[in-house]
């Protein structure tokens, strides 16, 4: 069961196109896999769409008259269902499966053209930077291995993890494929996977590492966010 959710307000503003291109990804990713907020950014869509669409204050001048039937012409037309591929005859795309460390993933449909990423590798962990950066922010595709572990770090901005496949411990809170799990400065924490993952994460600065020998990367972790 998914846990955690993006805000409303985050909905909102990806429905209004006002996320920086990562973020959006994000949630398109997100609401591919969870129905809930798919439903919600509906709505989201619906109302702003209701918002665009109102008539503005009628001028004094009376318009000219739409031509006679030429309203329920258009209405019929905007009824019309929207025939599917399997009507038009034609297969439904395929999406490519990632192979990662013997392992294959389905990926979201927004994320399915990086499915041939070339992995950075240090120890239990493969990362790769998708070409998405925009306002600041930078994506990458994250592979952990079974019993891998993120040293302790907090943030200087902040990061989302989106759960694609597989499971991850942070804290008392265990995650699963579709959570959305938000931090930022405020946080300091070591997550872990018991039995490997696959994550999609966005950060807008590099992360602090705050315990042990892993402090030594803080000089270069701008080339590794």
């Amino acid at each position: 069961m998914i846990k955690t959710h993006p805000t409303h307000a985050m909905l909102r503003a990806f429905a209004a196109d006002e996320l920086p291109l990562p973020l959006a990804v994000g949630v398109s990713a997100h609401c591919e896999l969870c129905p809930e907020c798919a439903a919600s950014l509906r709505a989201c869509e619906e109302e702003l769409a209701r918002q665009f669409l109102e008539p503005a204050e009628q001028p004094a001048e009376v318009s000219e008259p739409m031509p006679a039937g030429l309203d329920a012409v258009l209405a019929g037309i905007l009824q019309q269902p929207v025939a599917s591929q399997a009507e038009l005859g034609q297969p439904a795309p395929s999406t490519p499966e990632l192979q990662v460390a013997g392992h294959s993933y389905r990926l979201p449909r927004v994320l399915a053209r990086h499915h041939a990423p070339k992995w950075r590798h240090i120890g239990a962990i493969r990362q790769h930077s998708l070409p998405l950066d925009e306002m600041g922010a930078r994506a990458s595709l994250l592979h952990i291995e079974a019993g891998g572990r993120i040293p302790e770090h907090t943030h200087q901005g902040y990061e989302l993890t989106l759960l694609l496949a597989g499971n991850m411990q942070d804290g008392d809170t265990c995650y699963q494929a579709g959570d959305f799990i938000w931090r930022d400065a405020s946080h300091a924490h070591s997550p872990h996977t018991p039995d490997g993952c696959l994550c999609y994460t966005v950060q807008d600065a590099p992360v602090q590492f705050t315990k042990g020998l892993s402090r030594l990367l803080n000089g270069i972790t701008h080339r590794l966010y």
